[in-house]
């Protein structure tokens, strides 16, 4: 399990993964992604690091499983219990300023499935958007935000 911060600059040379260069060099088509999205109240019973294990199903193709969500943390002892003590988990900060260009970002490295723990409101433009990415690369993405 590892906890990152990650901050996006407007650097349309920065890639978080060289597996894209990879696919064009083979002419590989990745598998299409999809979007998932769940209406939670903030009362809610399910927490969205629950999704894990549900998205860990989804990883045939052995891709790190990234969870977005503004200053919280995983627990080993949890990943471990629930069975993906060994899997590639990753969390990472969400900002909300910068969240739909970290997202497609990520997306687009085509290297991890996605929960999002969307801040404040959602366009009907971001939401096409990020199922439109999520579609291309190949990215399974559970996309969680609050009850308006």
């Amino acid at each position: 399990m590892r906890q990152m911060s990650l901050q996006v600059d407007h650097q349309p040379d920065l890639s978080l993964s060289s597996r894209i260069q990879d696919r064009k060099t083979l002419n590989i088509q990745p598998a299409k992604g999809s979007l998932t999205e769940m209406i939670l109240s903030d009362d809610s019973a399910i927490q969205p690091m629950q999704l894990l294990p549900m998205l860990a199903q989804c990883n045939s193709s052995n891709r790190w499983l990234m969870w977005l969500s503004p200053n919280r943390t995983l627990n080993k002892q949890w990943l471990e219990s629930i069975g993906l003590g060994t899997a590639p988990v990753v969390h990472i900060d969400l900002c909300q300023d910068t969240q739909l260009a970290l997202c497609e970002r990520i997306m687009a490295s085509a290297n991890s499935h996605l929960i999002i723990e969307w801040q404040g409101d959602l366009s009907s433009e971001a939401r096409k958007s990020l199922r439109q990415t999520a579609a291309q690369s190949g990215t399974h993405v559970v996309l969680v935000h609050s009850s308006l």
